[in-house]
């Protein structure tokens, strides 16, 4: 089976654990993840606004630099093919999207600032000749009405992980197994990894915390 096709958000990178359950999917072959620069950007600016906010700090050149050496190491050992078909780390590629007739509905979007999201993920759903899952907890900023006539199906990440353990429900919880392994000082327990999986600020999904509960308790 496929790989699940799933373009990130940025509000689903920023977060420390929802990111590296994805980054550990996509290495175990589950989903196939990509972002684009422009969303890359949306991320280091989010991450440096929450570091100095953490420091009780204003956000300073150092904070943005911090946030763009974080997805390094991402991008070299975990995703090295993060960029979606057709870009590459300038990111021209939105330029000719944006002036695409076929793609131009996605560019009455709620926010035009969510346009170049939308952009993408229709254009790789276009070559890949699938539907592309669009990753965001910002879903009222990207109705479905809209982007599914062009096969890109907007759903919370935690809608996100159900579909992948649907699609694999012995590689997920294995996955699953292996991120809250490598999360150290402090240690992450799968107890932990069944709240961020139920929890409202994480992925929001208690009904797969249970499945996956019980799960890991027959093993």
């Amino acid at each position: 089976m496929l790989p699940l096709a799933v373009l990130a958000d940025a509000n689903v990178l920023v977060k420390d654990v929802v990111s590296f359950v994805f980054y550990d999917l996509a290495q175990a072959g589950v989903i196939d993840l990509r972002w684009t620069p422009h969303i890359e950007a949306e991320y280091v600016k989010h991450r440096a606004r929450l570091r100095a906010k953490a420091l009780d700090r204003r956000v300073s050149v150092e904070d943005f630099v911090w946030a763009a050496k974080r997805l390094k190491p991402i991008k070299k050992h975990l995703v090295p093919n993060f960029l979606p078909p057709g870009w590459d780390t300038h990111g021209d590629w939105l330029d000719p999207l944006r002036l695409d007739p076929a793609l131009a509905p996605l560019l009455q979007l709620p926010d035009a600032k969510d346009v170049h999201v939308a952009l993408a993920a229709a254009d790789w759903a276009r070559q890949k000749h699938q539907n592309v899952l669009l990753a965001t907890e910002n879903l009222k900023d990207f109705p479905a009405k809209v982007l599914e006539p062009f096969r890109v199906i907007p759903l919370h990440p935690g809608d996100v992980l159900e579909l992948a353990y649907l699609a694999d429900p012995k590689a997920v919880p294995a996955s699953l197994q292996k991120t809250a392994e490598d999360f150290k000082d402090p240690a992450f327990t799968l107890q932990d990894m069944l709240r961020s999986v139920a929890s409202a600020q994480q992925f929001c999904n208690p009904g797969l915390a249970t499945k996956l509960a019980k799960r890991w308790t027959r093993c």
